[in-house]
């Protein structure tokens, strides 16, 4: 490793000494290999004998570009081909494989290359053809050429009359054995081939491991006794892994994996996605802090180890990889781990508004403890994290400071790879797709020299304004003391000063911009980000104040307008994919339901407060308790938000269990003799409601699901015209994504038409 590090420093230093002198004037005194020069092509591109598809490939756009930068067009020519006078610029290792040796010096990945120059030719040489290809990438950004984003909108090319390379012998492996930002495609061929392109760009892929399951199937209505049971003894989809017949299985399933494959590095073996854990006797005295819960890690490290022993009896160097996620994230605390056990770290449910070096944030910086802990026990690991705000449908957001802090750190603290989770929302997530990208190939670079090449070379007379208009978003989160998923907390981080601030930075680079059609339609993707961001911010407010009618224009106008040229613009999305199902999942349930029952005859009786009273109830005692009796005394419950603060904003982010709520209300006495229903905008997770103790019926076959109102019939408890007290029972058990808990949005009662009247 230190050996690594002091490599790239060295090879950094001498690179920016290099980069310092002018290539033009480099070229006039034989200090660099001259391309083109005076209209003319002074060198040609040269192909092996046999040449891969990468290798070809490599030739192609090294000829492409350098045809776009100067105008000439290098040839291409296979390896016997007179040069006519011509410099060659050798493609891949087969013109001399002596320099493998010299490129293994650093490390064995295949991903690794020497770039080396001389005024007498130049050589392109990988560990493998991907390599090569790599080392044409490394060749055209010194060149000048930068792929900010995918397709041409984000691509960045230089116009010279000389084009010239320095002398040189780079040698670059990559700082993450695997790289890779997923699920960044698009709804098209298009969308698809173009980010296909700009990985390859960015020099992704290499290792990946990890994944959900065990690898074998179980019928549960024929073997129910291999599957865990919760606390209410209901079977769940989790396998009982301490029963020997599933140890049997999963060594059997595997061994078979390993004999198709002999020289896979990691088996994949792990929990189903989800919870149902339950207790069982391998489990450790542990206690997860996030969920509330047992940690269930010991459980799967003795499980991997006892795979293990029986696997590298046959494949001694093979290990196990698996998701370190929910409640298996923790490091054992009991079992000793198998060197071999490869935890890929999926932190889901923890914050992602800030960076693991911000002190606001105590989730974050766990982060770092979980990591320092499996280090400790002498195992590597992945990284698999997320860089998006968990079921946000695309508002503004940044994640240049989390790359920055972040990233670095995993590579110190020996990782070996990252697969990272994105979404495609290129208007808002460009910066910090390409830092990630950039870093995984070098944890050691210059952030803050690669920000100023990004804004300058990507905004050109706008840079400064796009410059302050992210670091505005970056700040506003960095600051911000919130840690709720979803979008419930951004009304409080994306205030309307701070989206003043975005909108007059947008304003001042439309206006630098003015008369550049390149420079206006990158910045373009940036605002459709915006007012994306100013119409959800809009529905937000209105459904809170009840003000429905509003709050559907905003939502027909980001399904029918923002969306839509978001998600159509080629080569890149500009938000989310699935912004439009994210929003109507999360947010089209209540809009209408609420819509429906201020129309068409129907009102709103009383719309219920913000602040109620509340107790926590952590035995779910207080249905015998009588919680729900109008006459009880409440002076130790305390006042508490619904929908303008999260749970967690109100002490409460690591609660998990029952709760009650508590206010009075009054019926007016107009709507005596209609229908009535209480109508609760967004639970989480599970309610059960009373009016002057009387339980309510809930109105639905069912439990709604998340993101849907939930409504009982209050027509038989309400009496018009009286004071009445209404309690609302919670149960929030699960962690979720959200962070969230209790009553998440506003409350009404409502009444049918007159003509409706029981």
């Amino acid at each position: 490793m230190e050996f690594r590090l002091k490599h790239i420093a060295v090879q950094r230093s001498i690179m920016i000494l290099l980069a310092a002198v002018p290539l033009a004037l480099a070229a006039a005194d034989g200090a660099a290999l001259t391309l083109v020069e005076a209209g003319v092509a002074r060198a040609a591109i040269v192909l092996p004998a046999a040449p891969t598809e990468q290798e070809t490939l490599a030739a192609r756009e090294m000829a492409d570009y350098f045809a776009k930068i100067s105008g000439v067009e290098v040839p291409v020519l296979a390896a016997n081909a007179p040069l006519d006078g011509q410099t060659p610029i050798r493609v891949g290792l087969s013109f001399e494989p002596a320099a493998a040796a010299r490129i293994r010096a650093g490390g064995e990945d295949p991903a690794s290359f020497l770039l080396r120059v001389t005024p007498e030719g130049a050589l392109l040489a990988g560990l493998s053809p991907e390599g090569t290809m790599f080392a044409a990438c490394e060749l055209l950004e010194q060149l000048g050429v930068r792929w900010f984003m995918p397709g041409d909108i984000g691509t960045v090319i230089p116009a010279r009359d000389i084009l010239a390379l320095n002398v040189q012998e780079t040698i670059q492996h990559p700082g993450f054995a695997g790289r890779y930002l997923v699920y960044l495609g698009g709804p098209s061929q298009a969308h698809n081939e173009s980010g296909t392109t700009w990985f390859r760009h960015m020099r992704m892929g290499g290792f990946n491991a990890g994944s959900h399951g065990m690898g074998i199937r179980v019928d549960p209505e024929k073997e129910p006794e291999l599957f865990m049971t919760d606390a209410y003894g209901r079977r769940t989809d989790q396998l009982k892994i301490s029963h020997p017949e599933v140890l049997r299985r999963v060594i059997e399933a595997k061994q078979k994996v390993l004999d198709r494959e002999p020289d896979r590095r990691y088996v994949n073996i792990g929990p189903n996605d989800g919870a149902g854990f339950g207790n069982d006797p391998w489990d450790a005295d542990d206690m997860d802090p996030l969920h509330g819960k047992v940690s269930v890690t010991d459980r799967y490290v003795k499980f991997f180890n006892l795979v293990l022993e029986e696997l590298q009896k046959t494949h001694p160097d093979v290990g196990v990889a698996f998701y370190a996620y929910a409640q298996y994230m923790r490091p054992p605390v009991r079992e000793k781990p198998n060197p071999k056990i490869l935890p890929v770290l999926a932190p889901i449910d923890v914050c992602r508004f800030h960076a693991i070096d911000n002190p606001i944030c105590p989730e974050r910086a766990y982060i770092r403890d979980i990591v320092e802990g499996w280090k400790a026990l002498g195992v590597r690991m992945m990284y698999r994290g997320y860089l998006f705000n968990l079921a946000d449908q695309g508002l503004p957001f940044s994640m240049i400071r989390q790359v920055r802090a972040e990233y670095p750190y995993y590579h110190e603290a020996g990782m070996i790879a990252c697969r990272v989770e994105c979404k495609s929302a290129w208007g808002y997530h460009a910066p910090s797709l390409y830092l990630a990208s950039k870093i995984m190939w070098d944890p050691t670079l210059d952030v803050e020299a690669l920000l100023d090449d990004y804004f300058t070379r990507l905004y050109g007379l706008a840079a400064q304004p796009m410059r302050r208009h992210f670091d505005r978003l970056e700040q506003a989160y960095a600051e911000a003391d919130y840690h709720t998923g979803n979008v419930f907390d951004i009304p409080h981080i994306l205030t309307p000063e701070v989206m003043e601030d975005l909108r007059g930075t947008l304003e001042a680079a439309e206006h630098d911009a003015d008369g550049n059609p390149l420079l206006a339609a990158r910045i373009r993707m940036v605002r459709v980000g915006y007012d994306f961001g100013v119409a959800n911010l809009a529905m937000m407010a209105a459904v809170n104040t009840f003000d429905f009618a509003v709050a559907r224009r905003q939502y027909d106008f980001m399904q029918s307008e923002i969306i839509p040229a978001a998600v159509d613009h080629v080569p890149c999305i500009l938000n989310y994919q699935y912004a439009s199902s994210f929003t109507k999942r999360f947010w089209s349930g209540t809009i209408e339901s609420g819509y429906e029952r201020m129309t068409d005859g129907n009102e709103i009786a009383v719309k219920l407060p913000d602040e109620w009273r509340f107790m926590l109830d952590p035995l779910d005692g207080g249905e015998a308790l009588g919680f729900f009796k109008p006459g009880m005394g409440t002076r130790n419950w305390t006042p508490v938000k619904t929908w303008s603060e999260s749970w967690s904003n109100q002490g409460l982010r690591y609660y998990k269990g029952e709760a009650w709520y508590r206010t009075r209300i009054t019926v007016p006495a107009e709507y005596s003799g209609r229908a009535l229903r209480l109508w609760l905008g967004g639970i989480d997770e599970k309610a059960k409601a009373w009016l002057d103790g009387a339980e309510l019926p809930l109105s639905s076959a069912g439990a709604p699901p998340m993101g849907r109102p939930w409504e009982f019939d209050a027509t038989a408890a309400v009496t018009p015209g009286s004071a009445q007290i209404l309690v609302v029972k919670v149960s929030n058990r699960d962690l979720n994504e959200l962070g969230t808990g209790g009553i998440t949005g506003p409350a009404m009662i409502w009444a049918g038409p007159k003509e409706t009247a029981e």
